[in-house]
């Protein structure tokens, strides 16, 4: 019987690709690339389908990657560094996945009882809650690759990760810290460092001006703390300055569903960190505030593709939910805890729908540009209509605009908006005669402007992208928070949707609504969290008969969505119309009869 021919070294190389989805590797003779491609569908332990041509190169996805070396086809590869890492990271991760994985299981299942005998070596754990200290032992199992750390707004996520990382240098395991945050949270991080570690680590915040973030990096600090954008644009310092101790870094990310897009360039820039750090952590109170496919990328950063490996998650949400949720329960290496589960005695909160009718003038320009909307939408065919979406989208956005303010809309609008009227009946009763603080959320620049010149005798301060200081919007808080003078605290919920505490105030007011559930969801916790003493109430504004009511059903929605997927058990708050339809479908039922 012939013997095969011994196969001749086949030179490439081999890199990684721009989102680390995939390895990618290139015939240096580029005569060879077919045969390349051959050699690698026939490598033993890579599934054939794994293998594709891409523009780039030969394509291996990331799962058939971390077995792969090529020897046994005789391939002289070149490894980049970035590649060897990329390949580390995900057969190390494999590894200890479902050793870690259980531990998880049996930390969550065992309490915090059963925790406390994991982090004896802990110190200071007195301070924490229980689901706190069931945290940091599973953000702490050895050799995991980091955890997903899903516990609702208010219940502490922070100071979870500070003593995470604080046993993780006691244990030799970690040198610093990156964390990634929203621009409204980087100021309150060194806040919290301070108040439950001292001056035991020396944090350093990457802000200002490319000279200032430069002498941050370089300060010998042991925590850096920036936010998304300096993550895209520094991201070559950041990952010089982790590859200088490969696997010594903890990389945490703050509010973690702003990465829910492997196409967007904030997404990419983590995943890219993500391979030097020694461990990741994802924070986040609403996870999938969209879709559920929101968490996939929140889970790859973590656990290197290894909860979602070989799943397929269907682009439909519908058809998506079953898919991810499934994945999330057998496979996600997270921790999930509601306020109502471990804060018992946070008091209870209700909301309040105002139905305002529009003013003559504001409701004329509504009517027309929905008219105009509704005929243009009608007398186009469905080509057109994906032609022109982004102009049709932006009209619509337009009719929510006429709804806060005309004034941005029609420039000659000169009456009083409806809103307005009926909030100034509203800081009556609950400022001036009750003494409350009360804090009011709306969308719009010049809506904030206009409600912010109004009240301005009640010290109003606000909180939106027109305050770009970093001081100055901390500032506004501290001033709502301890000055009694400062009554209305004003803001986009955009900007300070995340991480800030106003519990100063026990009333939030909603004069418009922001398009993006995760910024409704998150502001409804700046009132209600730890330290609340007082029952919170919400006000939402909606002009009656128009496609405001849509908007914020839309919200409510896309929240209980959220809520099943991650298994939360909720009651959901009684509200006015809640009890109506509950009173009115006895009634009908009795008239049946």
């Amino acid at each position: 019987m012939a013997l095969m021919p011994k196969l001749q070294p086949l030179a490439a190389d081999v890199r990684v690709g721009e989102s680390l989805d995939a390895l990618y590797l290139t015939a240096r003779e580029r005569s060879e690339a077919t045969e390349l491609l051959r050699r690698l569908q026939r490598t033993v332990g890579v599934d054939a389908a794994q293998v594709s041509r891409s523009a780039d190169g030969i394509r291996l996805a990331a799962c058939g990657a971390r077995d792969f070396d090529g020897t046994n086809q005789a391939l002289d590869l070149a490894w980049s560094a970035d590649a060897i890492r990329f390949v580390e990271n995900r057969r190390r991760a494999a590894t200890q996945f479902d050793r870690v994985l259980g531990q998880v299981r049996d930390i969550k299942a065992g309490g915090a009882t059963y925790a406390r005998t994991l982090i004896e070596d802990s110190t200071g754990l007195e301070t924490l809650d229980d689901h706190q200290i069931v945290n940091v032992a599973a953000m702490t199992i050895p050799d995991a690759p980091g955890l997903c750390v899903f516990d609702e707004q208010g219940a502490g996520k922070t100071v979870t990760f500070i003593y995470a990382f604080d046993l993780l240098v006691a244990r030799d395991e970690a040198d610093c810290a990156i964390i990634v945050a929203p621009k409204s949270m980087i100021g309150e991080w060194p806040k919290d460092i301070q108040r439950f570690r001292g001056d035991l680590y020396r944090p350093a915040l990457l802000t200002g001006a490319k000279r200032e973030k430069h002498l941050a990096l370089a300060s010998g600090a042991d925590i850096f703390i920036t936010n998304f954008e300096t993550a895209i644009s520094f991201e070559d310092e950041l990952r010089a300055l982790m590859r200088a101790r490969p696997g010594r870094t903890v990389l945490a990310i703050d509010e973690s569903f702003f990465i829910k897009s492997l196409d967007a360039k904030r997404t990419r820039a983590l995943r890219r960190l993500r391979e030097w750090a020694g461990r990741a952590f994802v924070l986040c109170g609403t996870p999938a505030p969209n879709a559920p496919n929101d968490l996939v990328q929140q889970f790859n950063l973590v656990d290197f593709g290894l909860a979602f490996d070989g799943i397929d998650v269907p682009k439909d949400r519908e058809e998506a939910a079953p898919v991810v949720q499934i994945a999330i329960e057998e496979r996600g290496l997270f921790v999930r805890h509601l306020k109502s589960d471990v804060l018992p005695d946070l008091p209870a909160k209700s909301f309040q729908r105002f139905f305002v009718p529009m003013e003559a003038e504001q409701k004329r320009l509504y009517e027309t540009a929905l008219g105009d909307l509704l005929t243009d939408v009608e007398n186009i065919d469905e080509a057109g209509f994906s032609r022109q979406i982004t102009n049709f989208l932006a009209r619509r956005a337009a009719l929510l605009q006429i709804c806060s303010n005309p004034a941005a809309f029609s420039p000659g609008y000169a009456e009083t908006p409806a809103k307005l009227t009926v909030l100034d009946g509203l800081i009556e009763q609950l400022v001036e005669r009750e003494g409350e603080k009360v804090v009011i959320w709306s969308f719009y620049t010049g809506s904030v402007t206009a409600i912010v010149n109004r009240y301005a005798r009640y010290g109003a301060v606000r909180y939106d992208g027109q305050v770009t200081d970093v001081r100055v919007r901390q500032e506004a808080v501290s001033r709502f928070q301890q000055d009694d003078a400062t009554r209305i605290f004003v803001a986009n919920p955009a900007a300070a949707g995340a991480g800030l505490t106003l519990h100063r105030a026990r009333f939030a007011i909603y004069e418009s609504l922001s398009n993006q559930a995760a910024h409704y969801l998150q502001s409804l916790d700046r009132i209600h969290r730890r330290g609340q003493t007082r029952p919170v109430e919400y006000v939402v504004m909606l002009c009656d008969d128009s496609i405001e009511i849509g908007e914020y059903e839309r919200l409510v929605r896309k929240e209980r969505a959220a809520q099943d997927l991650l298994g939360d058990v909720v009651v959901s708050p009684m509200t006015r119309e809640t009890f109506l339809s509950d009173i009115r479908a006895a009634a009908t039922l009795l008239r049946r009869r």
